[in-house]
């Protein structure tokens, strides 16, 4: 899969499982309690309709299907990364081509996820404190038990390409500007209401667009 990385995003060339080793070691034998280590990660892609020169940008939404996990809500396209995968960076755009059918050019910058506050959730807001290293990325438990890091990045994408999402996942796409994710409703298409997998998804797209709209991304 033939992409390219941005300069500010180095960290994320390594494989899945020596990112985890280098960033989210287990801890050492001590008689200090320390939280949960995460053992797995995830990549979120973050895809603007048009280039950052240009004004009105719209994100790319994507539907979760009604017989999956969080039923008919709102996300951008990712998913878990693969042992297998060359690094972090190469999974989100292996994520992006499987669920919208997408390939990726710039795999670009780490939109950082909000910090959870002790009140909202200690648990997560203890593993931030811990294990956060200012990398940016969104921490969360599965079903399972399982801690989970999730990294969303700005990626650009191959030109005159069309939205493809696989509906055994994903049923409905839309691109979305900011005021319509900020009021959680497709201007002008009766009855599309934006209705989010979690607070952290919705959070990150209004840092994404903030970002966008003082040049940093």
């Amino acid at each position: 899969m033939a992409t390219s990385s941005s300069p500010s995003n180095e960290a994320f060339s390594l494989s899945p499982l020596a990112f985890l080793a280098r960033h989210f070691a287990p801890p050492e034998e001590s008689d200090v309690v320390r939280p949960a280590t995460p053992t797995f990660l995830a990549t979120g892609a973050i895809v603007f309709d048009r280039p950052s020169t240009e004004t009105d940008p719209k994100i790319l939404l994507i539907r979760r299907a009604p017989h999956d996990s969080k039923p008919l809500l709102w996300e951008t396209p990712g998913g878990g990364c693969d042992d297998t995968d060359e690094s972090v960076l190469h999974s989100c755009a292996r994520e992006l081509k499987e669920e919208a059918g997408l390939e990726a050019s710039v795999v670009g910058v780490v939109v950082p996820c909000p910090r959870a506050s002790a009140e909202e959730n200690s648990k997560i807001a203890e593993v931030e404190a811990e294990w956060g290293q200012n990398l940016g990325g969104q921490f969360f438990f599965t079903r399972k038990g399982k801690l989970v890091c999730k990294f969303y990045f700005v990626v650009e994408v191959k030109p005159d390409q069309e939205v493809m999402v696989d509906p055994k996942e994903h049923v409905a796409h839309v691109w979305a500007t900011e005021e319509e994710v900020r009021n959680k409703k497709i201007e002008g298409v009766e009855g599309v209401q934006l209705e989010f997998t979690t607070r952290e998804q919705f959070l990150v797209l209004l840092e994404a667009f903030e970002l966008r709209r003082k040049g940093e991304i």
